[in-house]
């Protein structure tokens, strides 16, 4: 942990930079992702901390039986462990190219029960669509302060009466890019949500928890 600490620090310290080029705009964030989608998973690989928590937040919220979101599923690496829990799982990413080795991972574990869904959320859910439970991983590290807060009140608006909310990102204490604890709080209970729980692990990361009543 002591080696991991400085080096995890760093790397999202540095999102900072690398924030101001990604930006908000859809066309400008799908160039990006096209860049980054053939190595993704493998820097990803790199801090073994981030599938474990990722992992721990999805086993949070999911639940066997649900009707799964994964919000800004990118390639999978959520989905993936959602459909091994929950009956069905819908992912949504607006990168081409990163759904599209979502899809691949699909096939290669024959999954039958991950939908995926190329679109900006919540435009590509149907009208009415509602869920049991609604992830996300680093998505809202894209949108400014107000864009969160419609993305988050989006969440719970399609999420069912008694519906679990898990995301998973970084400390926004540490790297401006992220949420801090008291945005989080605020945008939650706008959102209608309660029983919120925000937990700090891998020196870095963070995964918020939350119930629509």
């Amino acid at each position: 942990m002591s080696l991991w600490k400085p080096l995890r620090v760093i790397y999202i310290r540095a999102t900072d930079l690398t924030h101001g080029y990604q930006g908000s705009a859809p066309a400008r964030l799908r160039r990006f992702y096209r860049m980054w989608a053939p190595i993704y998973d493998l820097s990803i690989r790199l801090d073994p901390g981030y599938l474990r928590r990722l992992k721990q937040m999805v086993e949070l919220v999911v639940r066997p039986g649900d009707v799964t979101l994964d919000v800004g599923s990118g390639t999978g690496l959520g989905t993936v462990h959602a459909a091994s829990i929950a009956a069905k799982v819908v992912a949504i990413d607006p990168s081409r190219e990163m759904t599209t080795r979502l899809e691949k991972k699909i096939r290669g574990r024959r999954l039958e029960n991950v939908e995926v869904r190329h679109g900006c959320f919540p435009d590509a859910l149907a009208p009415g669509e509602s869920f049991d439970s609604v992830t996300s991983s680093f998505m809202l590290a894209h949108l400014d302060l107000e864009e969160r807060s419609r993305a988050i009140m989006e969440m719970s608006r399609c999420l069912k009466r008694g519906g679990r909310l898990g995301l998973f990102a970084a400390q926004g204490e540490i790297a401006s890019t992220f949420q801090t604890r008291a945005e989080l709080g605020q945008q939650l209970s706008a959102a209608g949500l309660t029983n919120s729980n925000v937990m700090d692990l891998s020196d870095i990361y963070r995964i918020t928890t939350a119930t629509k009543p």
